[in-house]
């Protein structure tokens, strides 16, 4: 892993309040000193390293923790990460926004809800690449109100219905 996607990901899980919380005794800790870590340490703190030795405790034992897990995850893992983080930074500003704006959208759905939209999104992701490209073509050709008469006709669901291609209601093809 890169000392960068390293950063991102302590960045990231902080920012998203992700993190574990720290113990009573985590907060408390003294500062850990930069050539006390160990040389896989500093690899992955890497980051870190100038500022290191001013770190709150606090924020030190953090991310030593997010280094433990990190290290222990299967390589899959860690390269799926890495692809996650990478399509982040990649993004716009305003992407990210939306990103986020979706996430606060499905963390106010009803368990129920949520598990209909992760059995909708399985079942789309089973989809042959390409009936799965042709069904994201039709949404993006759709206007914000259509999208929205979409949406208002049908509740997530393990088989989600074709959308249609036309305001008048008409399927597109496949």
């Amino acid at each position: 892993m890169t000392r960068a996607s390293f950063l991102s990901i302590a960045t990231l899980l902080l920012a998203l309040g992700l993190g574990v919380p720290l113990t009573a005794r985590a907060q408390q800790a003294p500062t850990t000193p930069w050539q006390q870590l160990s040389p896989e340490q500093q690899q992955l703190l890497g980051p870190f390293r100038d500022h290191w030795d001013r770190m709150p405790p606090q924020r030190q034992q953090q991310l030593l923790h997010n280094e433990q897990h990190w290290a222990q995850l299967p390589p899959q893992r860690q390269r799926a990460i890495d692809q996650r983080i990478e399509r982040w930074q990649q993004m716009t500003p305003a992407q990210r926004a939306q990103v986020r704006r979706n996430m606060q959208q499905f963390r106010q759905m009803s368990p129920q809800q949520r598990q209909r939209l992760r059995a909708a999104y399985a079942h789309f992701r089973e989809l042959p690449p390409a009936r799965r490209e042709a069904l994201q073509q039709q949404w993006r050709s759709m206007s914000p109100v259509q999208r929205q008469h979409w949406l208002q006709q049908r509740r997530p669901g393990p088989h989600p219905q074709r959308m249609p291609a036309h305001a008048d209601g008409r399927r597109g093809g496949g």
